[in-house]
């Protein structure tokens, strides 16, 4: 039976600290990821879920996207890439610093 539901996969990457998780928490109107000034306070994938009569969006929150040091950045980064590859669009939050990174410029 066909019910003309629809859904989509939504990943939101950026740096650490750009509002990715704040974003997450403003479309759907409750907290779902953490927020805090400290940076990689996500540290894996966080799903939330938009419902309205048409159909889904699942929006999928990442870690930032920076230059790894150490193992467990280094998971979070590839977490990251992951989720860009599950996702059907790539939201890039940006914010006012001067310069994509690396990392971010091969992830887009």
């Amino acid at each position: 039976m066909e019910t003309g539901r629809k859904s989509g996969f939504v990943a939101l990457l950026g740096r650490p600290n750009v509002g990715k998780s704040t974003l997450l928490n403003r479309i759907l109107g409750a907290r779902i990821a953490i927020v805090t000034s400290k940076p990689q306070t996500t540290r894996d994938r966080i799903a939330g879920i938009y419902t309205d009569p048409r159909g889904q969006i699942i929006f999928l929150d990442s870690p930032g996207i920076h230059h790894p040091k150490r193992a467990l950045n280094e998971y979070m980064v590839r977490t990251a890439e992951r989720i860009a590859g599950e996702a059907d669009v790539v939201v890039h939050i940006v914010d006012d610093r001067p310069q994509v990174s690396g990392e971010e410029e091969n992830l887009v």
